[in-house]
């Protein structure tokens, strides 16, 4: 469960999932969602996509939905908050993570 506090750590992380897959491709919100699990950084769906609808609304991330289903991928606006080049309020690194490829 992610508590409000913990939101910008969020959308951090799902930026970082997101550039792990490579420039270009789409990134299922399910995969996303195992994606937090696996680093203890669990989150409910409505969370995780909460999280890339507000990642899409500052531009650090595009979305497509197809039924229920959404996908997302990395923008080079979100590249840059992942590379440290951009800093966005509302996205924080998380400093006890090391998601370091």
């Amino acid at each position: 469960m992610i508590l409000p506090a913990d939101l910008p750590y969020l959308r951090w992380v799902l930026l970082k999932l997101l550039a792990s897959q490579g420039g270009g491709y789409w990134a299922a919100d399910g995969s996303l969602a195992r994606g937090l699990d696996a680093i203890g950084f669990g989150a409910s769906m409505a969370q995780v996509r909460a999280g890339l609808f507000w990642l899409a609304d500052v531009s650090a991330a595009e979305i497509k939905t197809a039924g229920e289903n959404v996908s997302a991928r990395l923008t080079q606006a979100g590249l840059d908050v992942v590379e440290g080049r951009q800093l966005v309020p509302g996205i924080k690194k998380p400093l006890h993570l090391d998601l370091e490829e």
